[in-house]
């Protein structure tokens, strides 16, 4: 080495770093950062009058396996037709009246995750149910910088999937959580760690950004006689640091091939609305499929940096073992 000039020495190195973050670049992307400009939203999602927001319904929990009726299919806008137990079937569970309600069976299920369209890792999605206890767990790698983790923690109470911890970590960031405070009616406070000082009052349904999906399964496997292609579900969400009420838009059931690797299959496609004055946060649109129980096929989520990441399922197994 002694014998490369000092300035070609320097030169070398710098090369050989260039082309080392090249070709990370190249297979990786760039973590966390993005040069998209972020799309616009569609005119039929964005809630330009203002919502009458439903009070939260209370559940009935259906412990009979629910018999699927013929797909439908229409393009009608539809009020939201929750179906009562009694409609359902007599095999639920407890002596509260309201919205049929069955939680999906144990399982992990596998999705290609992409980042800004960059095919990552196999991610991995855990559900698994303890009597009237759940955990949601979702690993989603990315090389060099780490894991994306997702995880909530809860039970079921009246209102359904009650979340009591939700926690999120990427790469080696530390952990960001949100507590659930809930009380015997469901309502409560919430607490943030990047937010000491925020305590909002906690709404009986409250979801966090996966449990929802699995509080939308839930209702699904009960009836499938709800959510009709234009209805708009409001439920309220909490993040890392914030609790607002989102408006789901339902575009109804539908023969699709959204989910490539199921082929032509029966989806539920639900879209995040956004208020025409309020900047855009992100737009998460979920695509349920009755072949895997109402359990998530696809979900999208595109951020305010313009960042979109997209979880596509693969495929299905057991739950694990611990």
């Amino acid at each position: 080495m002694h014998f490369i000039p000092k300035k070609s020495f320097w030169l070398l190195l710098a090369a050989i770093a260039i082309s080392i973050s090249g070709h990370l670049i190249f297979f990786f992307g760039v973590p966390f950062f993005s040069f998209s400009r972020t799309p616009p939203i569609s005119e039929d999602l964005i809630i330009k009058t203002d919502l009458r927001v439903e009070p939260p319904k209370k559940i009935q929990m259906n412990s009979r396996p629910k018999i699927r009726s013929a797909p439908k299919q229409t393009n009608a806008v539809a009020s939201d037709t929750s179906a009562t137990a009694d409609e359902a079937g007599k095999g639920a569970a407890g002596n509260q009246s309201g919205q049929s309600f069955q939680l999906p069976e144990s399982s992990t299920l596998y999705f290609d995750a992409y980042l800004d369209g960059q095919l990552l890792q196999t991610a991995s999605l855990e559900w698994i149910v303890n009597g009237s206890q759940y955990r949601l767990y979702i690993n989603i790698p990315y090389a060099v910088v780490g894991p994306f983790i997702f995880e909530s923690r809860g039970s079921v109470d009246a209102y359904g999937i009650a979340p009591a911890i939700y926690w999120t970590q990427r790469g080696t960031k530390d952990p960001r959580y949100s507590r659930f405070d809930r009380d015997q009616n469901g309502a409560g406070k919430m607490y943030f760690s990047e937010k000491p000082e925020f305590t909002p009052d906690l709404l009986p349904g409250t979801q966090d950004r996966f449990s929802l999906m699995f509080q939308l399964a839930s209702l699904l496997n009960g009836s499938d006689k709800i959510d009709e292609a234009g209805t708009i579900r409001s439920i309220p969400v909490v993040d890392f640091n914030t609790l607002e009420m989102w408006q789901f838009k339902s575009y109804g059931e539908a023969i699709s091939d959204d989910i490539p690797s199921l082929g032509q299959t029966i989806n539920r496609h639900y879209a995040l609305m956004q208020r025409e004055k309020d900047p855009f946060k992100r737009q998460v649109d979920i695509w349920l499929a009755r072949d895997l129980d109402w359990l998530p096929g696809r979900i999208r989520s595109l951020e305010a940096s313009g960042r979109t990441l997209e979880l596509i399922f693969k495929q299905k197994g057991p739950p694990p073992s611990n």
